[in-house]
């Protein structure tokens, strides 16, 4: 059958591509398709450059295939990121990007798939494929895409967002969105309350991953600097009303680990005195249901209540904590919450899934 792939005639071609996406539907199929990974792989992308009904055939099978790991180790041999990247830039794949978008997903969720589309040791070249990814994923969060870019899907970049959580593991891809200027930092928490649940945890997973990584990466200020973006993950993770009820439980999970990492910043946690941010933060607390939360904002307070009880710590931030604060009313009040919340560190979670095309027929 996968020798049909290759036929002389395009009929054959598409009956051939037609068989073949139909069994990688089925995981126990995909199995066995993966021994012919080094026929099958060539065989598929010959017709992804070509007419867009052998192109999408194409590129479904190599999406669904590419869970398989001799699959996805042959994929990473041959750069499979720089190919799709090529291809997404010179428009080769019209009205297909959805799919290319879901194989770089796929790819990149292995470490090693990220670090070639981070273009790794690359120079001047590092981070450029993820900032073109960004730029049209932020381009068309407010656009349906069907009709802009003439493809079925609504969305055709949406599973961008799997694979910004990926890249941000690495320096290159958390320099990407915090370059200064660039307002993607921005632009991401304003994907946090979108009406689509991929957009909005995979935002909220590549800003963790930035805020978790600060201190080390020296971005401090940066950060610091965008108080837009954070007036609106504050609104979201402690806000009253309708702005804390529009963000997801998962969402609000991710952002207050991240929040708990930038207090551990004298940087941030001095400018977040001054967005008056523990008023925020303590009657965020005071409703909180979720455990998760509760135990990031109790980290958040200890880093708080030591600017504003104990002396010489946290120079500016200490100073102006003790303004607001005065004794302790700036602070969050966690013993209500079974004590023991701030001996507990949060830790990054692994949000590096899969983007799989389930029953594509």
């Amino acid at each position: 059958m996968i020798g049909f792939l290759s036929h002389d005639d395009v009929s054959i071609q598409l009956h051939a591509l037609r068989l073949v996406q139909g069994l990688t539907g089925e995981q126990q199929v995909v199995h066995h398709l993966a021994a012919k990974t080094s026929t099958l792989v060539p065989a598929l992308l010959q017709h992804v450059p070509k007419e867009r009904s052998l192109s999408r055939l194409a590129l479904t099978s190599l999406v669904n295939v590419s869970r398989e790991p001799r699959v996805l180790e042959h994929l990473l041999e041959i750069k499979m990121c720089n190919r799709a990247m090529d291809y997404l830039r010179e428009r080769t794949c019209p009205g297909n990007e959805d799919l290319l978008v879901m194989l770089l997903a796929n790819v990149t969720a292995d470490e090693r798939g990220a670090e070639q589309l981070l273009q790794i040791g690359q120079g001047a070249k590092e981070g450029l494929h993820l900032a073109f990814l960004l730029g049209y994923f932020l381009k068309y969060s407010n656009t349906n895409t069907s009709t802009d870019l003439n493809t079925d899907a609504d969305d055709a970049f949406e599973h961008v967002a799997s694979i910004l959580p990926n890249a941000t593991v690495f320096k290159a891809g958390r320099q990407v969105v915090l370059e200064p200027g660039r307002g993607a930092l921005q632009a991401l928490a304003s994907q946090l309350d979108s009406d689509n649940a991929l957009r909005r945890e995979g935002c909220a997973g590549a800003i963790k991953n930035c805020f978790f990584c600060c201190e080390e990466d020296g971005t401090e200020q940066d950060i610091a600097e965008e108080e837009d973006a954070l007036n609106v993950i504050l609104g979201l993770l402690c806000g009253t009303g309708a702005s804390k009820k529009k963000a997801a439980e998962e969402v609000r999970e991710l952002l207050a680990e991240g929040m708990y990492c930038l207090a551990k910043s004298d940087v941030v946690r001095a400018k977040l005195w001054r967005m008056n941010a523990v008023d925020l933060l303590k009657k965020g607390y005071e409703d909180e249901e979720n455990v998760t939360v509760c135990e990031a904002l109790e980290g958040c307070a200890e880093f708080f209540l030591q600017d504003g009880f104990e002396d010489g710590e946290g120079e500016e931030s200490g100073e102006e904590g003790g303004e607001k604060g005065g004794e302790g009313e700036g602070g969050i009040e966690d013993e209500d919450r079974g004590g023991g919340g701030n001996d507990k560190e949060i830790h990054p979670r692994e949000l590096q899934e899969r983007c799989v095309i389930e029953e594509i027929h």
